[in-house]
């Protein structure tokens, strides 16, 4: 039977999986596409949460006011 001896193993400190900051690309042109997408999609998400935001106040205040004209 196989045995394991407890002194080979290594003790890992951080757990956390580590992701790379960019992906290793090839050419150039294929880095400024990621790029340029990663950016755009960033700009959607942004423009999402805005919008979003937008929405919830409007129904605040139409609520506030409904309630303040009911009294």
């Amino acid at each position: 039977m196989l045995q394991i001896n407890p002194k080979k193993f290594k003790i890992i400190n951080n757990k956390t999986i580590p992701s790379p900051l960019r992906p290793k690309f090839r050419n150039k042109n294929a880095t400024n596409i990621y790029f340029l997408s990663k950016r755009k999609v960033q700009g959607e998400k942004k423009n999402l949460m805005i919008t979003r935001i937008k929405v919830a106040i409007y129904i605040l205040v139409i609520g506030i006011g409904g309630y303040l004209l009911t009294n």
